[in-house]
Order: structure tokens, then C-alpha cells, then sequence
């Protein structure tokens, strides 16, 4: 598990925010996104199985942010995205409690492949 010194990359984190159909009417997660606050994470690149391998060749790097358990991180959810500071956004595919102690949460990620 991640100790606090570990966190050393700052993350963005950025949910899609209500949009609008023709007529007004609201709909909730059609806008754009909105940044809904700033984490400290550890940044874990994955390495060797097939899957990662095959998603490397298609331009796609999957990775894990390892980030404390707040009551933003809380929220985040697969529809939710990571934006670091050199500028990548990730699409966040899954999060869990590795341990099961609400102290850490890991995140599933990966960045959008190259078209």
C-alpha cells in the first residue's frame, strides 16, 4: 500500500456537468466537464499481462492512481475523469478499497489511444 510520501503527483479531478436538450430541458450529466477539486495521487503505470500489452498497441497506457479516501474521492465514479499536470486526461475505467479500511483508494485509468 501507498505511504503519504508516495503521493507526490498532483490530480485533477473532473465530472460531467448537466447539459441542455433542444427545448431547455436539463440533462443531468450531458455538458461539459467540470473540475470538482484536486488530490494528491500516486501514479502507477501497469506493466506485463496481455490485456495491458494489447492496449498498448492500440496507443493506450492503463495505470493506477493510488489516492487517499476523502469525501471527494468518495464520489468519483467510471463516468468521472483524471487530469494530471503535464496536461493528459484519463478515463477512469474502475475504483476499489484495496484493503477494505477507507484509507486509500485505488483507481483504474487509462488514457485516451492515439486515432
Amino acid at each position: 500500500m501507498a505511504g503519504a510520501g508516495e503521493l507526490r503527483h498532483r490530480i485533477s479531478l473532473w465530472k460531467r456537468g448537466d447539459g441542455e436538450d433542444d427545448w431547455g430541458q436539463p440533462i443531468p450529466g450531458a455538458g461539459p466537464f467540470e473540475e470538482q477539486g484536486q488530490a494528491w495521487a500516486k501514479i502507477h503505470p501497469l506493466r506485463g499481462g496481455e490485456e495491458v500489452m494489447a492496449a498498448r498497441l492500440t496507443g493506450v497506457q492503463p495505470v493506477i492512481f493510488t489516492v487517499r479516501h476523502s469525501t471527494l474521492t468518495k464520489q468519483i465514479t467510471s463516468a468521472w475523469e483524471i487530469k494530471t499536470d503535464d496536461g493528459t486526461t484519463w478515463d477512469v475505467n474502475a475504483i476499489s478499497d484495496p484493503d477494505g479500511r477507507k484509507k486509500y483508494l485505488e483507481i483504474l485509468a487509462q488514457s485516451p489511444g492515439q486515432s
